[in-house]
């Protein structure tokens, strides 16, 4: 096996597909532009101490409440065993009603969140919030409100104010008077604002500006609700922790307190609801039975007072008190009745049911009854919070609570409906077994009848108004004895440090973002680049053997290897030459073909320095110029181009009147000559098969410069008579595209005997190979097989 088939049995390095990031080649231009680094660090940690600087502090404010169960209670133990209220609660609901817009609404208006103070800086406008700030502004009521305006105003010495109006932005201002005076009220654009003077004003506050914002409490209301954080403790636990977030801590602690005891007076007032509106029904019902009693006791009076001493005689007392007993009895289930159409027609009304008195008050204990008007009540109030909160429009939880209200308003009217029936019957009993007794007192004498029904009608009268009077007492006492279920844990304070800025955090990410911008930039730059950069580009794309590398040509001339034998880039060529000899091993007569994807990639140059590097061995070499369309060797050789291919091949000249002697010894020239209107024509012609068959019995070496194969097919037609095609691939410039297309060119067959070198290698270092060849195989050791090209000690040059 010879070593030119040992090289074709190598593995194939490549082309591989998909995006591909040389990360040395990143990091080689990174540690180049080290600057831009330093320019990112600087930039990121002043904004990060901009950030710093003239942020908000945040700070958290926590709290910690417990819901207690009605049994904890044991100071409203009288309360819930008397049945006036109902003594479930709903955990569940308890957070709800936390946020609720109605409560938070209560807690901004008395803490008057409604005018905000901030002072004035040099880049920021910070809130000032004081307790005992020397001066109060409140909003007239029932005027226009002020809410979303904004005023300036300034303390001065003399005891006055002086007033701006200032634009939305604070960037403008008018003054609207010079001197306004304590406790008085100011019209401004149709709303009136009144000024109090609650201590006198410190020094160190005359003479500066505040500017104060008005608030509407709804939109506060709905600020916070949004800003308070209310959550169990634990699964199974009835602790609740409060937290917000703000600038600060004063105001946010104020907040969390009247919050807490609003909400103490909530749960109170809640438990107090069944109690208050059964008084007051109590009440209506006393008054009406008072005046019946008042009359029944004057009855008796002048009854005494007309007749002389009356002597009731056993029998008469067992009907009298049998009497009594049914009449009781009576008087329970008229007062039943005029609850139930009470009920009934309150239901039938719309109103809110919320209010409704609950059964209790009047002694129906019906567990099924109560229960049911008792969840009617609690479903109403969690309705009233969504309209509160305006979360009722097109809320499916809202359409599903008042769908139930309607279910248990029809169970209710349809139980009392049963009731009424039920009791229809007992009143009917009742009154027959009154009728019986009184036929039998009608056979007493007429002054015991008289006496008794007066007493009857009295005591009827006086029980009714005992047991209202009685069950008057029990809602009050409940009432008295209310107090809330809900205790203070742990009271409101700042917990922790500040939530943000944090400037170590700050700090740390500003160091790392102006680390890793730049770095993502030259990260971007790469991937966009979509120029070939170094050798490990050209393996990934594709397995067309690579013979070698020259280096940048820093001088202005093309003729390096003859001006600079002793250079770099001369060595390469002589490395590029050793390598050729490995790929035509066995034949006299050698014809190279200098090709390239598109212009500009150095074909000229490697072809002048080619046919140098061959010539200066010995061998007569011939370059031949067959890009008729830009033909250019000539001027760098110091030649013309009036004859030259272009003349032969049309039959002008013959094949030594076209070839011209250069100032290299051993080397001639055939120029393209005029530019002809067929080229391609030309090149097919038979004339280009006698001058290459010519031109190898006159010299040893011939090498043809081609046009770019994007570009023409000249080159294809071309290749039958070469040996060995260089193809061209020039650092920073020829796109990855183009070698992709001469990949599948090699792939198809349509370019055979063809090998890669890589030109005007600038850029090196790691991710670059080592520049100048070295990394290429041009003669100092780094030969290989497996690359395609070997050193001048591996191979005889000649």
């Amino acid at each position: 096996m010879s070593d030119f088939d040992e090289f074709d049995d190598a593995p194939k390095k490549g082309t591989s597909g998909g995006i591909q990031i040389n990360y040395l080649r990143v990091l080689t231009s990174a540690a180049k532009y080290w600057y831009v680094f330093v320019l990112a660090l600087f930039i990121s940690v002043s904004c990060a101490y901009l950030v710093n600087r003239y942020s908000t502090d945040i700070y958290p404010v926590k709290a910690s409440i417990i819901i207690k169960e009605n049994e904890e209670n044991a100071g409203a133990k009288f309360l819930y065993n008397n049945a006036l209220v109902n003594p479930y609660r709903n955990f569940y609901n308890e957070l709800y009603i936390l946020k609720s817009y109605s409560l938070l609404q209560a807690v901004v208006e008395d803490l008057g969140f409604m005018v905000s103070f901030y002072r004035e800086g040099n880049i920021k406008t910070v809130e000032v919030y004081d307790k005992d700030f020397p001066i109060q502004i409140r909003p007239v009521e029932d005027t226009m409100q002020p809410w979303g305006k904004s005023l300036a105003i300034t303390m001065l010495s003399n005891n006055k104010i002086r007033l701006e109006r200032v634009s939305d932005d604070n960037s403008e201002s008018t003054i609207i008077d010079e001197a306004v005076n304590y406790l008085d009220t100011v019209n401004i654009d149709g709303y009136k604002l009144f000024f109090t003077l609650k201590k006198d004003v410190p020094e160190s506050l005359l003479d500066k500006r505040f500017i104060i914002k008005f608030n509407d409490p709804v939109m506060l209301a709905k600020g916070y609700a949004n800003k308070l954080d209310a959550s169990w403790a634990q699964q199974g636990a009835s602790v609740v922790n409060l937290s917000i977030k703000g600038a600060i801590p004063a105001k946010e602690v104020a907040f969390i307190n009247r919050f807490i005891d609003k909400y103490q007076q909530y749960d109170v007032d809640k438990k107090n609801s069944a109690a208050t509106k059964s008084i007051a029904f109590l009440d209506k019902q006393i008054k009406d039975i008072k005046d019946s009693l008042q009359y029944f006791e004057e009855a008796i009076l002048r009854f005494k007072q007309d007749n002389l001493p009356v002597s009731v005689d056993e029998e008469t007392t067992r009907l009298y008190e049998r009497l009594e007993a049914l009449e009781s009895n009576k008087v329970n289930w008229l007062l039943q009745k005029s609850y139930f159409e009470y009920i009934s027609d309150y239901l039938k009304s719309g109103k809110n049911y919320d209010k409704i008195v609950t059964p209790t008050s009047v002694g129906i204990t019906d567990a099924v009854l109560v229960g049911l008007i008792n969840e009617l009540i609690e479903v109403e109030g969690q309705i009233a919070e969504f309209k509160n909160r305006g979360l009722y429009d097109q809320n499916p939880l809202f359409e599903q609570k008042s769908a139930k209200v309607q279910q248990l308003r029809k169970a209710i009217l349809e139980g009392v409906e049963n009731y009424k029936s039920t009791q229809q019957i007992n009143l009917r009993f009742v009154n027959n077994q009154i009728q019986l007794l009184e036929k039998e007192m009608k056979t007493l004498p007429k002054l015991e009848q008289q006496l008794l029904t007066i007493q009857r009608n009295y005591s009827l009268q006086e029980n009714l108004y005992t047991f209202l009077l009685q069950k008057r007492a029990e809602a009050g006492i409940s009432r008295a004895s209310t107090s809330s279920d809900i205790v203070v844990v742990n009271p409101p304070m700042v917990s922790g440090g500040k939530l943000s800025p944090k400037p170590f955090q700050i700090f740390g990410v500003a160091i790392v973002l102006g680390l890793i911008v730049p770095l993502v930039f030259f990260l971007v730059l790469e991937l966009l680049n979509n120029k070939i950069q170094a050798k490990e580009d050209i393996e990934n794309i594709t397995t067309i053997p690579f013979i070698g590398g020259i280096g940048h040509n820093g001088l202005k001339t093309n003729l390096v290897v003859y001006e600079k034998p002793k250079s770099s880039v001369a060595e390469a060529f002589r490395a590029l030459r050793s390598n050729l000899n490995y790929f035509t091993e066995g034949k006299e007569k050698k014809v190279f073909m200098v090709n390239s994807s598109i212009s500009g990639e150095g074909k000229t140059f490697t072809t002048i320095n080619l046919g140098t590097v061959l010539s200066i061995s010995g061998k007569s070499t011939l370059i031949i110029g067959a890009d008729l369309r830009k033909p250019r060797l000539y001027d760098d050789l110091g030649l013309t181009n009036s004859i030259g291919l272009s003349n032969y091949l049309s039959g002008m000249n013959t094949f030594d009147e076209v070839i011209q002697g250069t100032i290299i010894e051993n080397l001639d020239l055939i120029s393209g000559g005029p530019v002809p209107p067929n080229p391609s024509e030309l090149i097919m012609s038979d004339r280009m098969d006698n001058l290459i068959s010519m031109a190898k019995e006159k010299y040893d070496f011939i090498i043809l410069d081609t046009p770019p194969i994007a570009l023409v097919t000249d080159a294809f037609i071309l290749s039958k008579y070469t040996d060995h095609t260089i193809f061209l691939i020039r650092q920073n410039y020829t796109p990855k595209p183009a070698v992709k297309t001469a990949q599948e060119l090699y792939e198809h067959g349509k370019i055979k005997n063809i090998s890669i070198l890589f030109n005007d290698i600038l850029k090196s270092g790691p991710g670059y190979g080592y520049g100048y060849g070295y990394g290429y195989g041009y003669g100092y050791g780094y030969g290989s097989n497996a690359y395609g090209y070997y050193s001048d000690e591996s191979i005889k040059t000649d």
